[in-house]
């Protein structure tokens, strides 16, 4: 019983000196922060931000990609288009030649129209799969060439971050810089060799 109870007390004790260093760095942080001390660099805070999306749409380069995928989807769909009405044609027909088939050759002709359709599924979700594929490598390349000119922006004008737009829940004093984000990616792109060249 007496073990129970030394046990019980070295416990509340521990407790109660977890709490106490707790507390101390809870004053001593919160005293460091209304009180800095007069030795310590008093640097105000410049936080940028940029909107990503917008980067991507208003740029040279993603208004290239955008046309390109944009004509790729474009010819994805003309081709299911085609099939589709391809196998609207032969249902079609086998509707109206059904009655003169042989029960045989009609579900055979059923079986190829289905094997057909399930091709065309397919097939559409694979391009569907594989244009997300090549738009998100495309908008990932992007995207790290854009990281270059924050960082660059934030590293010459003294930003101490600088935030995507979609990440800020609220940014009043943040200074935007997205007109100097395309302005600059235009001005590298402009200036880059061209691929084929």
């Amino acid at each position: 019983m007496f073990a129970r109870r030394r046990h019980g007390l070295k416990l509340w004790g521990s407790i109660m000196t977890r709490r106490a260093i707790v507390s101390v760095a809870v004053w001593l942080l919160s005293g460091l922060a209304f009180f800095p001390s007069a030795g310590w660099p008093q640097e105000a805070l410049k936080v940028g931000v940029v909107d990503m999306r917008r980067v991507i749409s208003e740029s040279q380069a993603g208004k290239q990609v955008k046309e390109k995928f944009g004509s790729e989807i474009k010819k994805a769909e003309a081709e299911m288009a085609k099939e589709k009405r391809e196998l609207e044609r032969l249902k079609s027909d086998l509707d109206k030649k059904g009655a003169l088939l042989k029960a045989e050759e009609k579900q055979e002709l059923e079986r190829q129209l289905q094997r057909r359709y399930r091709d065309y599924l397919r097939g559409m979700q694979d391009a569907g799969e594989e244009l997300k594929r090549r738009e998100s490598e495309v908008t990932s390349q992007l995207i790290n060439d854009l990281r270059e000119i924050v960082h660059e922006i934030g590293k010459k004008e003294s930003f101490t971050f600088i935030l995507s737009h979609s990440q800020a829940l609220y940014n009043g004093t943040a200074i935007d810089i997205t007109d100097r984000v395309i302005e600059l990616y235009n001005q590298r792109r402009s200036k880059a060799p061209k691929a084929g060249n």
